[in-house]
């Protein structure tokens, strides 16, 4: 590796870049939307399954994404929640 942080194979400059892994728990971050407004965020990241990110916006509703890789399907999802017919007309 030169003093740049590259290493010549056959010629040729590569870069070695690591890719950051999330060990499982809660993450939050505050982003600025397209207009300067805050949304916060919230990622909640398990041991096993995967992933739950929860996100509030200016107008303060809180909108949840599930990673497919739950293994949920939406049948299951609509038997789980208290309203399901709110639920169904945002899909």
């Amino acid at each position: 590796m030169n003093s740049l942080g590259t290493s010549i194979v056959n010629g040729i400059y590569k870069i070695v870049i690591n890719q950051i892994l999330q060990s499982p728990g809660i993450y939050y971050r505050s982003e600025l939307d397209h207009n300067g407004i805050s949304v916060y965020t919230g990622t909640i990241i398990s041991y096993w399954g995967g992933r739950l990110e929860l996100e509030v916006d200016q107008k303060a509703r809180i909108w949840a994404f599930l990673s497919s890789a739950m293994g949920s399907n939406l049948r299951e999802i609509l038997e789980n929640v208290c309203y399901p017919k709110i639920l169904i007309s945002t899909l």
